[in-house]
Formats: C-alpha cells, structure tokens, sequence
C-alpha cells in the first residue's frame, strides 16, 4: 500500500531529518534577526493617578513608578490601552501647556 498523504514523512525524510542540525547561527546573524524582529518602545503615563498603581504591562510585566512615565513595547496590548483611554502617550502630555490656557502676546 503507497500512501500519498503530502505530510508523511517517510524514512528517506525520517533519514535525512535525524542525520543532525544544520550550521549553527552565527552571533551575526543572531544580532540582526533580534533587531529586524525588536517591536520599537513608546513612552506613556496613565490618563488618570489612581491607575498608576493598577496599570501592568502584563506581556513584559513592566509597572509604572511612582511618578512619571515609563517605556512599553508599542504592541496590541499598549495599543488596546492606549484606545481605551487607561494610558496617554507621554509626549502628547508634554506638549500642552500645564494649565491649559494659551498666553496672549499682547
């Protein structure tokens, strides 16, 4: 009997597989394929200060310090934060004025 299922493996694959690893990963290569696959930071603070002590990213289990802001990777967990209004990004804060008024040159 032929078995034509495409995901059999038969020996002469079996062979071939187990006749040991292929060449090793250069540090090279492993440098680059750690900065091609690096998901970039954003710096954000919590929309409100009674979340600062709740707010976890809970991927890389980074906390907020007790003051300031704090760097997390911009991926869907942040992202899902950031739209649910939980976390502002720390730049846009910076940007507007304090109180809030704009001063008049006059």
């Amino acid at each position: 009997m032929v078995n034509i299922n495409p995901f059999y493996r038969g020996q002469a694959q079996a062979r071939r597989a187990m006749s040991g690893p292929g060449p090793k990963a250069t540090d090279a290569r492993l440098k680059a394929m750690k900065e091609a696959n690096a998901i970039p930071g954003v710096r954000v603070v919590p929309a409100r200060e009674e979340l600062r002590d709740s707010l976890v990213h809970y991927p890389t289990g980074r906390r907020f310090r007790s003051e300031g802001s704090v760097e997390w990777p911009n991926d869907r967990f942040t992202q899902r934060r950031l739209a649910d209004g939980d976390i502002k990004l720390a730049e846009e804060t910076e940007a507007k004025p304090a109180h809030g008024r704009r001063h008049s040159a006059e």
